[in-house]
């Protein structure tokens, strides 16, 4: 469940991009009730919601925070929340911080149990039934839409921050300027969107890893090629300096950071090791390539060929 703010495409053409940058423990004086007209289930009102501000560049893409307790509209005297929501503004992935929830297919009857550090992908248009328990819950939001049409999907992708599946593998890329890269290790939760292109997951660094020194920190130069990029740091200590603008900020697990494609970053990370949670999405839907080279990390999937099994599907 996200906001509706009103949202211009970016142009490539902008000179200067500023990141992004939010936390998970943020409490902004300015929390809005999210409301939203849903196709399946009309107006509706629940929860509240912070947006993060993020200059992204294609398509329609928004993060922020959203959160249910006592006194919040729609939520019960105990603090707890009955939400019908079947993600009209477009493919919703999110990761719970606090709290627990219970979440059922419509269509389907099948359920998902959801706690902190759980991970789920929801699919633009797929009706969902969320039953949130007292006291509180609390999740991270990034909402994705294009008008490129692309995966239509029935069910959604659920993981955790604290997968460690066996189907890790270097995150390679083509860097402009640069050429081929290769930084830690990926593992793809989703890697079909609704519209355009869309990919999530969690990356990782430590010792003897790929791309990483020796003590299993990291360092290189990123353009985030694939299209824009938005990060949850769960894990680590972190150095980002925009080099157009010289911007630089220093961060750790619990922190957001929003990239622009195209915005060139000195990106590093400390050892002994760095987890993150990783979104990127691109207005393109191609068949041929990822948006500004080729990537072992993107097109196996990025139009209506090919999709991945997810944990939890």
């Amino acid at each position: 469940m996200a906001s509706d703010p009103n949202i211009q495409g970016n142009s490539h053409a902008a000179a200067l991009r500023s990141v992004g940058i939010g936390n998970r423990n943020d409490n902004p004086a300015q929390w809005a009730p999210f409301t939203w007209d849903d196709p399946h289930f009309g107006p509706q009102v629940n929860g509240e919601v912070a947006p993060v501000a993020f200059d992204h560049t294609s398509g329609s893409l928004q993060l922020g925070f959203w959160r249910t307790a006592k006194g919040i509209p729609g939520c019960n005297e105990d603090g707890s929340c009955h939400v019908d929501y079947s993600a009209p503004l477009g493919d919703e992935t999110m990761v719970i911080l606090e709290g627990t929830a219970t979440v059922t297919v419509t269509a389907t009857g099948k359920r998902y149990r959801l706690e902190a550090g759980t991970i789920i992908s929801h699919p633009k248009g797929v009706a969902l039934s969320w039953d949130i328990d007292s006291p509180f819950l609390k999740k991270f939001w990034i909402l994705w839409d294009s008008p490129a049409p692309s995966v239509k999907d029935d069910d959604v992708y659920v993981g955790h921050n604290s997968d460690n599946p066996e189907a890790w593998e270097p995150f390679t890329w083509d860097e402009p300027d640069h050429g081929s890269m290769v930084c830690g290790e990926l593992f793809k939760l989703r890697s079909t969107g609704s519209t355009g292109t869309l990919l999530c997951g969690l990356w990782r660094a430590s010792v003897g890893i790929a791309g990483c020194a020796p003590d299993g920190s990291t360092a290189i130069p990123y353009t985030s090629p694939l299209g824009d990029e938005i990060e949850l740091l769960l894990e680590g200590a972190y150095r980002v300096v925009n080099e157009d603008t010289g911007e630089t900020h220093n961060l750790r697990g619990g922190d957001v950071l929003a990239m622009p494609r195209g915005t060139r970053l000195s990106w590093s990370s400390k050892g002994p090791f760095a987890k993150k949670f990783w979104l990127i999405a691109n207005q393109a839907c191609r068949n041929d390539g990822a948006p500004g080279g080729r990537s072992d990390l993107a097109l196996q999937s990025v139009c209506p060929s090919v999709r991945t099994a997810a944990i939890g599907r």
